[in-house]
């Protein structure tokens, strides 16, 4: 079974960001695909700044990204960059971590300034880290996700846009698994 993961980078389980985790994990389950979720703020901190990879925790969550087919990354953005919090995890994977993984960032901000901030921050991380296949990024407002109560509601242009991007998350998904299947005819 294809296995993704997603990796947020919010400050807390309230963050609207996790709409939009939690909206594209059912798009992925509705493509039954298996999924899990990292929220990296509930990692051991101290594991997190001192970079301490011997953390039991720590290696587990890194072997689910490295088991994974596709990566999801999640962040807020604040002041024209990715979360540090985000970022604490990334410069802990193993150099080529996302290598023959299609990967996918989404943003969340206050305003459309922040728009490029994916592609002129994130994007070059994500790259650095092996992958090869990183679908263009989607950057969502803060006024594109209610809260309500526990729940939180997409808007539906945030959805459209999203939507089309996991359409070729899948796609790309699924063509990496047949070529995998027909190499292994072939030997």
């Amino acid at each position: 079974m294809t296995k993704v993961t997603l990796i947020a980078g919010a400050n807390s389980l309230t963050s609207r960001l996790n709409g939009l985790v939690e909206y594209t994990q059912q798009i992925l389950i509705d493509h039954q695909i298996q999924t899990q979720v990292i929220q990296v703020h509930m990692l051991p901190a101290e594991s997190l700044l001192t970079a301490d990879i011997s953390d039991l925790r720590l290696q587990a969550v890194t072997q689910q990204v490295l088991s994974s087919d596709g990566v999801l990354v999640f962040t807020p953005i604040y002041k024209g960059s990715f979360s540090g919090i985000l970022k604490t995890y990334l410069d802990l994977l193993p150099q080529k971590a996302l290598s023959d993984k299609v990967v996918y960032a989404l943003g969340f901000g206050g305003s459309k300034h922040h728009l490029l901030a994916l592609q002129y921050a994130l994007e070059p991380v994500l790259k650095e880290l092996g992958t090869e296949d990183l679908l263009q990024s989607t950057f969502v407002t803060q006024d594109q996700v209610i809260k309500n109560d526990r729940n939180f509601t997409v808007d539906e242009d945030a959805k459209k846009r999203i939507n089309h991007q996991l359409d070729q998350f899948t796609r790309r998904l699924a063509h990496e698994q047949k070529e995998i299947k027909l190499w292994e005819k072939i030997v």
